[in-house]
């Protein structure tokens, strides 16, 4: 067997490590993933993934009271009560099922977001088909084999796995609690999750040895398997390290095992793990054919009983996240292959269908339903299905767009094809307008300026500091004068050693709410060698900052023109030995979309695509 033929089955064969008896997996190949982790390293923001395998019943879950009596003759020896249904605040015509009294006061305190009817055209009735489907972000007719958070672009990673983890990603890109290695995380040559449960076979990688193998072709190909897990099991230390960090700081419900899982994740967060995507699993499978609900009283059973495990672990886990002081980062989203048929059938249970609602837990959420209830007819067929309302690909753009906040070439990177946002996302916006960020060395110490408007309710500006763009530090803050107009604060950072530092502002809110600026990139002398730039914010809103590899002189010109090349907007300004130059649009702000944008500066060109919203 060929060493690339043989890992190209090895997700199979991969290996973890057990944190309180669950086995936990790293996945470190994707560039995607690793983008993603810049992000999270920049605004700290982190993905839960929670799989609900089999297919959930979504009219028994959220139920349609406005349709509840078509409902009561397309389902009637399963539909639970209405007089024990949970409402929810502002939605008089839904609730949940009565298993769910975590979640109904997670929604009601403002903590959940619920997509209605979420599907994808041409639905596959197949678990392995539709899984497939939803983990690659593919269209029904076409066939991916890497997942939507694995998407590779394997030249960024030259030579992996040798020698990674590197300085510059010494964390896991993401973390699997469970025996298998998903899709999700797939990228095309190999999938760096482990999945061995044996904990002496895991001591035998993290120790060096490949163990004792036959001195035959298969041997050695198997010997090549195992030293790369190895390498890949380097990140044992530091998930460890952030597991034994802290401990949990609310009580999670016993014989859980849904909540087991969220319990290790909080403490990898906390801990201070920049892993921006977890991925955990739902104990049963949810595809209810028979027995679905108990045959004397619907409200019980076994639908019931797995959707409890779901409301009671979202409720430990979402208390903890707030007792550690880090909820407003973490989002957490359930995902199932497909939902169930309107009708039911005559084992008390119901069939593969289309449309079901995928829940959202956070602080930073809509705290809203988006989309109508299911329309059921007066007369349903066995074969009616509830009609798609929302792509499931629209799901996951809101994710990397609004949550990750990854610019539209990043987007491009893992679903070529845009769609249409939802508003699951609360769009941050403190009560200030952060006009500039600039700063300069000066006899071995750097300036930092920032201008601010429209300033209320600001607690203070908190100055970072980092020496690779990634992990950041306090350096300093500066108390907000909250005038309500147009200000100016300086900092001095002095304690420098290094020829070159990344800066940020964290701005802190009197209310608690936290945002981040741009990065800021300072250099001391470095010769040129050709004109290479980074525009931040990117999406672009009223203004940008061009920061330029390398110090420049003279004047600069910023062009942004359409996708056609036609020019829609230009400035210039002029540079005095420095890296970074912030243009305003003012009054001619370009409408909202996807532009070139050209800098020309000492009869050298840059290019670079950006977003205006």
């Amino acid at each position: 067997m060929k060493r690339r033929d043989f890992l190209k089955i090895s997700p199979a064969l991969s290996l973890p490590f057990l944190l309180n008896g669950f086995p936990l997996t790293a996945s470190s190949q994707s560039p995607v993933l690793q983008l993603l982790r810049e992000q999270t390293a920049s605004n700290g923001k982190v993905l839960v993934l929670i799989e609900m395998s089999g297919g959930n019943d979504g009219l028994n879950t959220l139920i349609p009271l406005d349709q509840y009596s078509q409902l009561a003759s397309a389902r009637g020896n399963i539909l639970i009560p209405d007089t024990k249904v949970l409402s929810l605040n502002g939605f008089p015509k839904t609730g949940l099922h009565p298993s769910m009294g975590g979640m109904q006061t997670l929604y009601n305190n403002g903590q959940m977001n619920i997509v209605q009817a979420v599907s994808y055209p041409n639905q596959s009735y197949s678990h392995f088909r539709s899984t497939d489907i939803l983990f690659t972000a593919s269209a029904s007719t076409d066939y991916l084999n890497t997942g939507w958070l694995g998407r590779s672009l394997e030249s960024n990673f030259p030579g992996y796995p040798t020698n990674y983890p590197t300085t510059d990603m010494p964390d896991p890109l993401a973390v699997q609690i469970g025996s298998q290695a998903s899709l999700v995380t797939q990228c095309s040559t190999i999938n760096t999750a482990v999945t061995v449960t044996d904990p002496n076979a895991f001591n035998n990688l993290v120790s060096g040895s490949a163990g004792v193998v036959p001195d035959t072709p298969y041997g050695h190909e198997l010997t090549f398997l195992r030293l790369i897990r190895q390498q890949t099991n380097s990140y044992t230390a530091v998930i460890t390290n952030a597991y034994n960090a802290n401990a949990n700081l609310v009580s999670y419900p016993d014989n859980n095992a849904l909540a087991s899982q969220l319990k290790i994740i909080s403490r990898l967060i906390k801990g201070g793990l920049k892993t921006p995507v977890y991925v955990v699993s739902h104990p049963n499978s949810f595809d209810t054919h028979a027995q679905q609900t108990d045959m004397n009283d619907a409200s019980i059973g076994n639908h019931a009983n797995m959707l409890a495990v779901l409301s009671d672990a979202m409720s430990a886990f979402q208390q903890d996240l707030i007792a550690m002081g880090i909820s407003d980062r973490v989002a957490t989203m359930t995902f199932t292959e497909f939902g169930r048929r309107i009708k039911s059938n005559d084992s008390l249970g119901t069939d593969h269908g289309a449309g079901t609602p995928v829940f959202f837990f956070g602080t930073n959420l809509n705290p809203t339903i988006i989309g109508n209830n299911p329309q059921i007819p007066d007369a349903v067929t066995p074969n009616d299905q509830v009609i798609m309302q929302n792509d499931f690909r629209s799901v996951y753009y809101s994710v990397l767009q609004d949550w990750f906040q990854l610019s539209a070439d990043q987007l491009a990177s893992v679903l070529p094809t845009p769609f249409t946002t939802l508003p699951i996302f609360k769009q941050l916006a403190l009560p200030v307008k952060l006009l500039s960020f600039t700063g300069n060395w000066v006899d071995n110490k750097v300036n930092l300026k920032w201008e601010v408007d429209k300033e209320s309710g600001i607690a203070q500006y908190e100055i970072q500091r980092s020496d690779d763009g990634t992990n950041f530090v306090k350096i300093g803050a500066v108390s907000a004068i909250n005038t309500a107009v147009k200000d100016t604060y300086t900092f001095t950072d002095s304690s420098l050693s290094k020829s070159f530092y990344y800066y940020r502002i964290k701005i802190f809110e009197q209310s608690g709410t936290t945002e981040f600026s741009a990065v800021l990139l300072l250099k001391t002398n470095q010769s040129s060698s050709g004109m290479r730039v980074n525009i931040f914010p990117n999406p672009v809103t009223d203004w940008f900052t061009v920061a330029f590899e390398n110090k420049i002189s003279g004047p600069v010109t910023a062009r942004i023109t359409d996708l056609t090349g036609k020019e829609i907007w230009k400035q210039e300004k002029e540079m005095t030995d420095a890296y970074n130059l912030t243009f305003s649009f003012a009054s001619k702000k370009p409408v909202t979309g996807i532009y070139i944008a050209k800098l020309y500066a000492k009869n050298e060109e840059a290019t670079v695509k950006i977003l205006i919203k």
